[in-house]
Formats: structure tokens, C-alpha cells, sequence
């Protein structure tokens, strides 16, 4: 049958890891965690769906949150939070003190291949990197406050200057060995490999 065929063969699947510019040189950057798989959110097919049928490029990728908490020491874990597939934006507009995300843009992307079978290209690399010194909600994004960066999510920006309308492709964290400290001399970037098969 016709829809038979059509569940054959569709996957998405992407992976992220950490890496840090030492002494604010962002021209270099090192991996400083493995690659960690994501969860690619139900979002993801509203934000395809648009694309697919023209509704406009805004709906593609524009950047990534990368969310954060304020802990009491540099040593002390933060939480790690919980979720399933039916997150969305709502998630990130509840975050509270000492919660809170960066909205951040790409600095980068590419298009490369996965193998043979897709020479015109089916994985896209995206890279952003941490800025500012607080988060959507005002929370501090510093040394000083002892932010820890948790995890990350992929994120469609439907308007750039409205994070409300925003749409989560996928997202993810970092185990707590591999939580990544705000420090007074480094950016933090993340690098995410998206996989269309």
C-alpha cells in the first residue's frame, strides 16, 4: 500500500557535543565532551512541514538555546531535567531563577553527507556558542554567579525578535561530569550534527 511505502526509510537522528574557545580566541575551538545523542521533539514536523510546503525560510534553523543554572558552588551539579517528545517552547518561557536559557544565534552551518547513497548532502552541522551575561528571563549569565551550562535545543526562530514564537526541533543534556562552568576566560560552543536518512 501507499502508506505502507511511505513509513520506509524516514529518520531523523542528530548528536551534540561541547566544545570551548580558550581565552576568548572564538577563531579556535575544542571538543571537550563526546558526542551526546538528542531527542528529536514532534515539534520538528511542524517546523519541516513549513518548509516542505513554502511557508517561508524563517522556519529553518536560527539558533539554539542553551540552558543554564546558577548553583551555589562551582562544584556543586546542577539538575537535570526530565522530558519527553511533546516539549516546546513552553518549557523554556516557564524556566525560573536559577534557571534560565540563552537564545542564541548559529554562527555557523554546513551541509555534508552521511555516505554514498546522498551525494547531494542529508547532514546538517550547526555551531553556536555562548554570549551575553544573562538569559531571556534576566537571570546572570556569569563566573561570578556560577553558571553552569546543562544542555541545548535546536530551535526554529520564527521571528528573531520574538522567542515566544519560537519552534524546538530537538533537544538534549549533558551528563553531570559534563556539565560546562561559565568561566572568565572561555566561550562555550556547541556543535549539532542533524541526520536525514
Amino acid at each position: 500500500m501507499a502508506t505502507d511505502k511511505l513509513r520506509i526509510n524516514k529518520e531523523i537522528s542528530g548528536r551534540v557535543r561541547c566544545l570551548e574557545s580558550p581565552s576568548n580566541d572564538i577563531s579556535t575551538w575544542f571538543p571537550i565532551t563526546e558526542w551526546k545523542s538528542n531527542t528529536v521533539l514532534y515539534e520538528w514536523g511542524a517546523i519541516a512541514g513549513r518548509l516542505f510546503n513554502g511557508a517561508g525560510t524563517n522556519y529553518s534553523i536560527g539558533g539554539m538555546y542553551l540552558e543554564y543554572e546558577n548553583v551555589a558552588s562551582p562544584s556543586t551539579d546542577a539538575n537535570i531535567p526530565s522530558f519527553g517528545r511533546d516539549r516546546s517552547i513552553s518549557y523554556f518561557n516557564n524556566l525560573a531563577t536559577p534557571n534560565d536559557y540563552l537564545r542564541v544565534p548559529l554562527t555557523s552551518t554546513q551541509l555534508l553527507s552521511s555516505g554514498a547513497d546522498y551525494p547531494n548532502g542529508n547532514q546538517c552541522v550547526f555551531f553556536a556558542r555562548s554570549q551575553g551575561t544573562s538569559g531571556v528571563h534576566a537571570v546572570p549569565f556569569s563566573n561570578a554567579s556560577n553558571s553552569k551550562i546543562i544542555g541545548a535545543s535546536l530551535v526554529a526562530f520564527v521571528d528573531d525578535t520574538d522567542a515566544t514564537q519560537d519552534l524546538v526541533l530537538s533537544s538534549m543534556y549533558f551528563s553531570l561530569a559534563e556539565q560546562q562552568l561559565k568561566t572568565t576566560t572561555s566561550q562555550i560552543g556547541v556543535e549539532w550534527e542533524l541526520t536525514l536518512t
